[in-house]
């Protein structure tokens, strides 16, 4: 079975053998090289959606202050007017779609990282909103000037329960998108840790393959030259000596392939030139 197997792997011409070896060492390249864009098409579409993740994480929470900031001016204004109506509450549209594009961004953060460590602060920063807009609504509906207009004794304002009341609220749900955008990016940690395995990886591969390549050049240098280079020096040698000096030329000159066969046909020659 051995014997066999070895029959079919061995190669009796140094002209094959050579060929052999560069082939190999193309196939050992063109393996790796393979292998290593591979793996560099994944580093480059890891990395896309990591950048991706992180633009879409920073533009939702630029939209959530965006639209935090402009409902807030629009209380201050509204607070400071005193207005209760929609026809004196000239603000109360750019209010009302601040509300919305709140509750939509902070419903999609929650939805995008409910399943990740961040999910309690977007849940907090879902409830927190949701207090402020219904503070939001009790104050346009009317709500909160008739239960200012109740407290006879101290005569509170519109303009002192927004800084006793909304405003709070105000910095709990910008602190809670503060945490929303830093907590975001520390979700993609797992994401970068992946990639730079993955950038190995790409690396992985071509190393291997340097050091395997460096193995084959030495051993290849290694057979060329202690079975093809010597010979043909030896045999150069012999010539030259029978030649100059008729030194009989070594018959039994350790060799192999086709040199055997250059060999022999050097001692046939020499003895029909005796």
């Amino acid at each position: 079975m051995f014997n066999w197997i070895r029959k079919i792997f061995k190669v009796n011409s140094i002209k094959r053998r050579i060929q052999l070896a560069f082939m190999s060492i193309i196939l050992l390249l063109f393996f790796s090289g393979a292998m290593s864009l591979f793996e560099l098409e994944r580093v480059s579409h890891d990395t896309e959606e990591i950048l991706l993740a992180s633009k879409e994480n920073i533009d939702l929470a630029s939209e959530m202050i965006s639209a935090l900031n402009e409902q807030n001016d629009a209380m201050i204004s509204m607070a400071v007017i005193g207005g209760t109506l929609r026809d004196i509450a000239p603000h109360f549209e750019d209010c009302e779609e601040s509300m919305e594009r709140l509750r939509l961004a902070t419903e999609e953060a929650q939805m995008r990282m409910s399943t990740t460590d961040n999910a309690a602060t977007t849940d907090s920063l879902v409830m927190f909103t949701k207090r402020i807009n219904e503070m939001v609504v009790s104050y346009i509906n009317g709500d909160v000037h008739r239960a200012l207009s109740k407290d006879t004794i101290t005569n509170p304002t519109t303009h002192l329960w927004y800084i006793e009341s909304y405003k709070p609220e105000y910095v709990k749900v910008s602190g809670q998108i503060t945490k929303y955008m830093t907590g975001s990016e520390n979700t993609l940690g797992p994401d970068v840790n992946r990639l730079s395995h993955t950038a190995r990886r790409a690396v992985t591969p071509v190393f291997l393959s340097l050091v395997v390549m460096i193995v084959v050049v030495l051993m290849f240098y290694f057979f060329v030259n202690h079975y093809l280079i010597k010979p043909i020096l030896r045999i150069n040698e012999g010539v030259g000596d029978y030649l100059r000096y008729r030194i009989p030329f070594d018959s039994n000159l350790y060799c192999r392939d086709e040199l055997v066969s250059l060999r022999d046909r050097i001692v046939a020659l020499i003895q029909k030139l005796r």
